[in-house]
């Protein structure tokens, strides 16, 4: 399914897409998200979402798969394994940072596959908890900004260790944005 959010941040585009690249940053500011680590050229980390009376938590990676500066573009790749052994997510996601009157605007368009009990609730759905949870992202990098930027930043949320994996259900990959 394709999702596509745009979402106002209270401070300068450029000064927006340079926070974004802060990876242990922009994860403290995503709710539900958690950093664990690095691999590579790929970010280890967990989320956990609610739609309607379920919720998952995903255990996965995210790569950059393309960044302009100069432009202000980023394309990632997330991929994720319930931890719980009931389903998983695949998402790429393209990030345009604009101008706009109260400072940036972010315009998201993501591609997202979702197996598991999250799916039966739709595009409509799991479209209203993504708006939610990137308003809140949103607000969380603008006020980031407002207090001094990356330095005053609080370090990336720490998450009990997840349980291992189920057997056949290994846990390799996640979101996101």
């Amino acid at each position: 399914m394709r999702l596509i959010h745009t979402v106002s941040v209270e401070a300068a585009p450029d000064a927006v897409f340079a926070l974004l690249s802060d990876v242990p940053t922009v994860a403290s500011c995503m709710p539900g998200a958690a950093l664990e680590g690095r691999d590579g050229d790929a970010w280890r980390g967990a989320v956990t979402i609610k739609v309607g009376p379920i919720s998952a938590a995903y255990a996965g990676t995210v790569r950059f798969l393309e960044v302009d500066a100069e432009k202000r573009r980023l394309r990632v790749h997330a991929s994720g394994a319930d931890t719980h052994g009931s389903g998983d997510a695949e998402a790429e996601v393209s990030l345009e940072v604009v101008p706009d009157q109260d400072g940036a605007q972010l315009n998201l368009s993501t591609d997202l596959v979702i197996r598991g009990k999250i799916a039966q609730f739709g595009k409509g759905a799991i479209g209203a908890v993504s708006d939610k949870i990137l308003q809140q992202f949103a607000q969380n990098l603008g006020n980031l900004l407002r207090q001094g930027g990356v330095e005053a930043s609080p370090p990336p949320a720490r998450r009990p260790p997840r349980p291992p994996p189920r057997p056949g259900h290994p846990v390799s990959s996640t979101q996101w944005c």
